[in-house]
Order: C-alpha cells, then structure tokens, then sequence
C-alpha cells in the first residue's frame, strides 16, 4: 500500500465532480418509494430499480447530501441529481447553469459497485438519474446532526466511502494508506457549505483549520486506511 503522512489539513474545492453529457434513461418500470416534503435530520429516502431510469420530484432540503449506491450488473453505472425546471426554487450560486444542465454526480462506475458519496446541495426538486445494467438501489440522505465523536479517528474501507458524524475543533493531522491508483479526503460540514480537502494520492502540505461537525468522504479505487488526529 501506498503511505500518506505528515499532512496537515489544507483548504480546496469539493472532491465531487458533475457530470458531463446528457444520458437517456429507459425502462421506466423500476420499484419506487414515494416522498413528499423536505427532509428531516433523519429522514432517508430509497428508491430501487433495474437498469437506467429516470425518477421525477426528488424533493432535497438543501446542504449537505449522501448518496447511498449499489449495482448488481454488468456494464456503465451512474448516479446523479438533475435540478427540475420551474421547481420555484431561487438558486443564486455561480454553478447554477452547470448543475442544471448536468446535473451533480454521486455514483460513476462500471460494474458491481457499493458505495456511498456526499454533496452539498440546493434546496429544490430533482430528478434522480440512473445509469445502470442491472439492479440497483439508491438512497438520498441529509444528515444535520450538531454533535458526533470526538477526534482521533481511524477508517479503514474499500472504495467510495462516507463516515461521521465527527467533531472538529481546529487543525487535524491525516495519514492514510491505499492499494489503487488514487485516493481523495474530504470533510464536509452538516451545518454549513463548508468542504475541506484532507489529501489526494500526491499528498499536499498547507495547513489550516477546521471546527464544527462533518462527514468525512473517501474515494478511491481500492482499499484504504485514513487516520485524523
């Protein structure tokens, strides 16, 4: 495994990546639970189906987002929340027309795939696009928790992962090993549009702070272990 240490929290952009290009989604016949409202701290919506499928009136409350994924199937599997048009929403922020015409991208795989990733979202009405080859089971949550478990903290995984609730009080120190090709560390606060880049498989020395509670997200090709001091 490759060795990751001796880094100290840097400031950077968000590690989630929108989706480029339109997709037509088939096969609209898939197994749906049906929400209405905003979501709650607790609330965790599930939605299954068999291959590509476009599902209508997502409501998200808006902040920060995880998308639980899976795939049983052979070939390309995406996941990704596209703003609906006329929601009535207001959206100010300068990514507005990016994410309206792409969409923002939780899942790109091929194959099996069993993964979780975070964003922070608008508050409004999506589309859920899917990608798929065969079964799949998607579930869209908006944590808010206030409180969580204290640092140090040590993660060990496989591939795309979310973990938390954490509370951070200042500057942290990250180490971490992985076996595939890369690796990115992000934390991302429940309270705010707060993101904080850990680390990436070249490693960066920039050191800052970061207070409040969050999420920690891992992406990477391959197991990992990550250690936050």
């Amino acid at each position: 495994m490759v060795a990751l240490s001796g880094v100290a929290v840097p400031l950077a952009g968000c590690s989630n990546e929108a989706a480029e290009g339109d997709d037509e989604n088939d096969d609209t016949d898939g197994d749906t639970d049906d929400q209405d409202g905003s979501a709650d701290e607790s609330d965790e919506r599930e939605f299954s189906g068999t291959g590509s499928e476009a599902l209508e009136d997502v409501s998200v409350e808006g902040g920060l987002t995880v998308v639980d994924a899976t795939h049983e199937g052979d070939g390309e599997f995406q996941v990704r929340l596209i703003p609906e048009e006329d929601d009535g929403s207001e959206d100010d922020t300068e990514d507005t027309s990016e994410t309206e015409s792409t969409g923002t991208l939780f899942a790109d795989s091929s194959g099996e795939y069993d993964g979780q990733t975070a964003w922070h979202m608008e508050g409004g009405t999506y589309q859920l696009s899917v990608v798929a080859g065969g079964d799949w089971t998607v579930t869209v949550r908006e944590p808010r928790e206030t409180s969580g478990d204290s640092m140090p903290v040590s993660l060990e995984g496989t591939g795309n992962e979310v973990h938390g609730p954490f509370e951070f009080d200042g500057s942290h120190q990250p180490s971490g090993d992985y076996d595939g090709t890369e690796i990115n560390v992000t934390i991302l606060s429940t309270t705010r549009e707060a993101t904080q880049f850990v680390f990436h498989e070249d490693s960066i020395e920039n050191p800052t702070e970061f207070d409040g509670v969050g999420y920690v997200e891992i992406k990477s090709d391959g197991e990992w272990s990550v250690d936050i001091e």
